[in-house]
């Protein structure tokens, strides 16, 4: 009787492990020692903050390479390598040749007046145009009746009324177009703007503006250059015209309408912006681990963590403060690296595993937009993307500092997205999260109109603008978000390595179902926020 009951208790043990799922125990050893060993790493000072580009940035990378390496896990980067370079421009303002004229007078850079660095040479007339913004629906179209082609706009700083009403963000979708705009399509050569605000500190202005970046391949905004002016350059500009230059500085300071009148045809102004321009490279990674079906391998289901964070700010007197971004983004990096062990020391799903660390995040999400716009795999083939960017907090017992009161409890996620690209992600999702770690899965930033406006401000998005379904887990904005206090000691590695668990079964399962998921065209949506 008793080998009886023993080999039933067998069976009844063998059934219930038979039907749990196969990745359960891969993702079982995803474990909090080795996060924690990893993330002493990433996040430790050696690595200076990781800012892009940087050696500490490097470093993180060829840390990263190494246990890619290790696994067996193969480069899926440019030309057989696992890396895709990020080709940086800097374009600086060269002040000693810098200067503008009006009349007999010279004025220098940074004293006179500031500019972006956009390089320019030209003589030129100029062309007063009020706010500068135009809404043809409406009637108003400043511009009307002047070629400004190949001519200076004269700009007062500020909206129209109606643009301050509605708010910048549904101005543009009201049919109102900003004065770059209308400079970028009418043709003109830059726009100097009337700005009172900014006369009085040029100089700061001038150091904030000194620089600026560029990325190969990636197209970037209008490069019409801008310029502020001094008092003093308005007033040469202005000397004879109908309404002064006190006038006009008078009408902004008192929020007044910009007048409407035409200067001289013969005004014109010599602009001579000189610019030098260097070359510096950073580098995102990417491996891949190939999938077990001969035909679905060719699929990918994509994850992905920003592996950069911002750096280290420097005083004058020579001292250091360094920005170790533990949890932004160092905790999305390693969960990333054990779930890549996972996959790789395993048994394989059906579809591959793209496994993507970006480099530029912090600086307008230029790695993942980089990846979807130079792939190094066919984009069509990608199925979904799964992000992981700070993933490594908690809100901590009787913790009553304001700043930290979106933090997540210690079995708590919020998830983004997967409702708004495709109708089966959130299922899929629910379905790995109640057959195994129950977390509760928060979408209060599931919304493309939430004020934090999160769903626009990590690298899924970069997917998602292309028509590729993507989720993004994320554990809440606190305290030490982009301070020098986001460190190691404060992350809940426990949490930490519920979190990539649960990503890894969402990985498993959409890479080993039959079908991709649906998409949804948010190509509207998107737009409309453009």
């Amino acid at each position: 009787m008793r080998r009886l009951l023993l080999l039933s208790l067998s069976l009844l043990l063998f059934w219930g492990w038979a039907e749990r799922p196969l990745w359960m125990s891969r993702a079982e050893t995803i474990t909090p020692s080795d996060l924690q060993a990893h993330l002493e790493f990433i996040a430790s000072d050696e690595l200076e903050g990781r800012d892009t580009p940087s050696r500490g940035l490097d470093i993180a990378g060829l840390y990263i390479v190494s246990h890619l390496r290790r696994w067996g896990i193969k480069p899926a980067g440019e030309n057989g390598t696992y890396y895709q370079t990020l080709r940086f421009r800097y374009d600086t303002v060269n002040t000693a040749e810098t200067r503008i004229q009006v009349g007999e007078r010279t004025f220098e850079y940074g004293v006179g007046f500031v500019a972006r660095p956009v390089a320019l040479n030209v003589t030129a007339s100029l062309v007063y145009v009020g706010h500068g913004w135009s809404n043809p629906q409406q009637g108003v179209d400043p511009y009307a009746g002047y070629e400004v082609r190949g001519k200076v706009l004269v700009v007062q700083a500020g909206y129209p009324k109606e643009v301050v009403q509605l708010g910048l963000d549904k101005a543009e979708a009201a049919g109102w177009r900003s004065p770059e705009q209308n400079a970028q399509q009418r043709g003109a050569l830059a726009i100097l703007r009337i700005d009172p605000s900014d006369m009085d500190r040029l100089e700061r202005i001038a150091r904030a503006w000194s620089q600026r970046r560029s990325v190969e391949g990636l197209r970037e905004a209008s490069a019409v250059p801008l310029i502020v002016a001094s008092q003093a350059l308005l007033e040469a500009i202005f000397t004879g015209e109908a309404v002064s230059a006190a006038e006009l500085i008078r009408r902004a300071n008192e929020g007044e309408p910009a007048p409407t009148f035409a200067l001289s045809p013969d005004k014109q102004i010599r602009i001579n912006l000189s610019v030098r321009t260097q070359q510096e490279v950073a580098r995102s990674v990417i491996g891949v681990i190939e999938g077990a079906d001969p035909a679905l391998k060719h699929e990918y289901v994509s994850i992905g963590a920003h592996l950069d964070h911002v750096g280290v700010a420097r005083s004058g007197e020579g001292s250091m403060r360094i920005y170790n971004g533990a949890d932004d983004n160092g905790s999305g990096c390693v969960a990333l690296m054990e779930i890549a062990e996972a996959f790789a020391t395993g048994p394989r799903p059906k579809r591959s595993i793209l496994l993507l660390w970006y480099a530029g995040e912090e600086k307008g999400l230029l790695g993942s937009r980089l990846f979807v716009e130079q792939p190094t795999v066919p984009l069509q083939n990608i199925i979904v993307n799964i992000n992981l960017d700070m993933v490594g907090r908690s809100k901590q017992p009787n913790d009553t500092d304001p700043r930290n009161r979106y933090l997540s409890g210690p079995n708590e996620v919020y998830v983004i997205g997967p409702n708004v690209a495709s109708p089966d992600l959130g299922r899929w999702l629910n379905t790995v999260n109640d057959q195994y770690l129950k977390m509760t899965l928060n979408p209060m930033y599931d919304s493309l109109n939430h004020p934090e406006q999160l769903y626009f401000r990590s690298d899924h998005y970069s997917f998602v603008s292309k028509g590729i379904p993507a989720v993004f887990f994320f554990t809440g904005l606190h305290a030490d978000y982009h301070q020098v206090t986001d460190t190691v000691e404060k992350i809940d590695f426990e949490k930490m390595a519920r979190v990539a668990r649960t990503v890894f079964g969402l990985a498993w399962e959409l890479a080993d179902a039959p079908e991709r998921p649906a998409r949804v065209d948010v190509s509207n949506l998107l737009r409309q926020r453009e």
